[in-house]
Order: structure tokens, then C-alpha cells, then sequence
């Protein structure tokens, strides 16, 4: 009777050392700056082009844009610590990028403010979450 050897199974291996929480901060601080100050821009732009940028009869600050800009890489910056991997990384924060248009998808009745809120989420999310994936490790199976 012949036996078959049974393959050996390899656990994901992390490649690459995890980034200390100071650098992750400085990255994240980095690119919330440089996405901040874009997505800032593009609503002054907007407000300045007669986009209303009002939500529920309310005007939307154009210095909210930055904070919001602001709070979110320091999300980013906590799933990264978190998540450790590049990988899920990517996944959780391009998924809670998508979840953060329902809003700016559903409240304003104006279709040039929603253009405006949701590039500008995109815009912000291009930015940070990119910044952030390339300080994480990627698991490689040793398969």
C-alpha cells in the first residue's frame, strides 16, 4: 500500500517589520496635512463657483472640511496601529471611505454640493490611505 505524504501547511508570514507608532503618526499627520489643505482648497473653489455647500438649509464651513479631513487620518492612522497589515488595511479603510459617502450621497438636494462632498472624500481618502498602506507589512504565504 502506498501513502501519500500530506502536504505541509505554511502560516502567513509577515515580511516586513511593523512600523512604530510614532512614524505611523507622522505619516498620518503628513498626508492629513496635504489632504486637509487639498480638500479645503477644492471647497473654497466650490463655494467660490456658487456651489451652495449646504446640508439640511445649513452651510457647511469651509474650515469643517479640513477638520473632518483631519479626523479622519487620525482614523487612519488607529485602523493602521490596529490592523498591522497592509492588506486589511486597504480593505477596512477603502470600506469605511465608502461607507462615509452614504451621507454626502444622501443629505444635500443639490447635485453640485453632493459632487463636491463626495470628491472630496475621495480626494482625502487618496491621499491618506495610500500613505498609511505603504508603512504596514504584507503577509506572504511561504507556499
Amino acid at each position: 500500500m502506498k501513502t501519500t505524504p500530506h502536504p505541509a501547511h505554511h502560516e502567513p508570514v509577515v515580511q516586513s517589520t511593523r512600523p512604530s507608532t510614532r512614524r505611523l503618526v507622522q505619516f498620518g499627520a503628513l498626508a492629513g496635512a496635504i489632504a486637509a489643505v487639498c480638500t479645503t482648497v477644492v471647497a473654497a473653489i466650490a463655494s467660490a463657483a456658487d456651489v451652495s455647500l449646504e446640508v439640511n438649509a445649513k452651510a457647511i464651513p469651509i474650515p469643517a472640511f479640513a477638520w473632518w479631513t483631519i479626523i479622519g487620518a487620525a482614523l487612519g492612522v488607529v485602523l493602521a496601529r490596529l490592523l498591522r497589515e497592509r492588506r486589511r488595511f486597504v480593505i477596512v479603510t477603502t470600506v469605511a471611505a465608502g461607507l462615509s459617502l452614504i451621507p454626502a450621497i444622501a443629505a444635500p438636494d443639490d447635485t453640485a454640493t453632493k459632487a463636491v462632498l463626495v470628491g472630496t472624500h475621495l480626494l482625502a481618502a487618496a491621499i491618506i490611505i495610500p500613505t498609511l498602506s505603504q508603512r504596514l507589512g504584507s503577509v506572504r504565504s511561504l507556499v
